[in-house]
C-alpha cells in the first residue's frame, strides 16, 4: 500500500511524464510521424488519468487546506485557484472528446 503522503510526489511525476509525452507528440505530428504521435497521445491520456485518480485519492484522504495568507497575495492566490479549478473541470470532457476524435481519425 502506498503512503498517502507520497502521492504529491507521484502526482508531480505523473504530470511531468504527461508533459514530456504531450511535447513529444506535438513534435512527432509536426514531423508527420502519425503512428508515434498516436502512441504518445494515448500514453499521455493514460498518464493524466492516473494523475487524476491519484490526485482525487489524495484530496479525499487529506481534505482541503485553508489559505491563511493576507493582503494582495491572497487576491492573487484566489484568482489563480479559481482559474485553475475552472480549467481543471473543463479538461476531462475535452480530453475525452479529443481522444475519441483522434481514435476515429476525425482530424479533417
Amino acid at each position: 500500500m502506498i503512503d498517502i503522503m507520497t502521492l504529491p510526489a507521484v502526482n508531480a511525476t505523473l504530470n511531468g511524464i504527461s508533459t514530456v509525452l504531450l511535447t513529444s507528440g506535438y513534435v512527432l505530428i509536426r514531423r508527420g510521424r502519425i503512428a508515434q504521435h498516436r502512441l504518445c497521445m494515448i500514453a499521455a491520456f493514460l498518464t493524466s488519468t492516473l494523475f487524476l485518480v491519484s490526485y482525487l485519492v489524495y484530496h479525499l484522504q487529506i481534505g482541503s487546506q485553508s489559505y491563511t495568507g493576507q493582503g494582495p497575495l491572497r487576491i492573487v492566490y484566489f484568482a489563480v485557484l479559481i482559474s485553475h479549478v475552472i480549467l481543471a473541470a473543463l479538461i476531462p470532457p475535452l480530453a475525452l472528446l479529443t481522444l475519441s476524435r483522434g481514435l476515429r481519425r476525425d482530424d479533417a
